[in-house]
């Protein structure tokens, strides 16, 4: 009996687009002539990111008619952390954010996060450990040993909108979808506009060719360069107590 085919490892491949070049990716999508849907997306961590220093993300999002979801997330080069117990259950994926090397990340989510409780922890009337499942705090306090809830800081929120049309790129196989980030913090505004694709590779070396594919594709729609930042670093330092 031959060996098993490897299950494929799911892969983000993003590009987040600069000022100099929104207007072109504006006329390029025609996204004002397309329907979006809204969400508002928070992020947590301590006052002076520890939680991003030990490469957990903790993230809360609210869609349509209420929905709430919670998330926590490790994000690091493959050899650069050692993964507990708890990480190595879950399974990998890769996010690319340019053509060199992807970043792994491993993913718990819970969808069944009380109703205008996401409003509450923004108003300050909850506190945003609520949000979590038992198993995310234990995923949490696997890397984090006696780590303090109550240290949690709120960053955001985040106004997000998320258009339902999908986009085909010359020379890149995949759909692509587009997404408007609105930060807004005592005046100041920035606007990160975000075009990616989900795919599928049996194995990495096929993987790096879609994320060649992918950014050589971008540039031929002048959306510009690919760079090392990432959403959630952007609004960490945005939104910084």
């Amino acid at each position: 009996m031959g060996a098993a085919t490897p299950l494929a490892r799911k892969h983000e491949i993003k590009l987040y687009i600069t000022a100099e070049n929104t207007e072109q990716a504006l006329q390029f999508f025609k996204l004002d002539e397309h329907r979006a849907k809204k969400r508002t997306v928070v992020f947590f961590d301590t006052a002076e990111q520890s939680l991003a220093a030990s490469h957990l993300i903790l993230r809360a999002r609210e869609g349509g008619k209420g929905r709430t979801d919670s998330t926590v997330k490790l994000r690091a080069f493959e050899d650069l952390t050692e993964l507990s117990d708890a990480e190595l259950k879950i399974q990998p994926e890769q996010d690319w954010t340019n053509e060199a090397e992807p970043v792994h990340s491993r993913s718990m989510d819970r969808e069944s996060v009380a109703k205008g409780l996401l409003e509450k922890v923004i108003s300050g009337e909850a506190a945003p450990s609520e949000l979590f499942s038992k198993e995310q705090h234990d995923l949490v306090n696997a890397r984090m040993k006696d780590f303090d809830w109550e240290d949690l800081h709120l960053y955001g929120p985040v106004e997000v909108k998320v258009w339902r049309k999908k986009w085909m790129l010359d020379g890149f196989p995949e759909a692509v979808t587009v997404e408007l980030w609105q930060l807004q913090k005592n005046g100041k505004t920035l606007d990160i506009l975000e075009v990616s694709a989900k795919a599928k590779a049996e194995n990495d070396e096929i993987a790096k060719d879609l994320a060649r594919q992918f950014f050589a594709a971008t540039r031929a729609a002048g959306l510009g360069e690919p760079g090392d930042n990432t959403k959630t670093r952007i609004v960490l330092d945005f939104y910084q107590p």
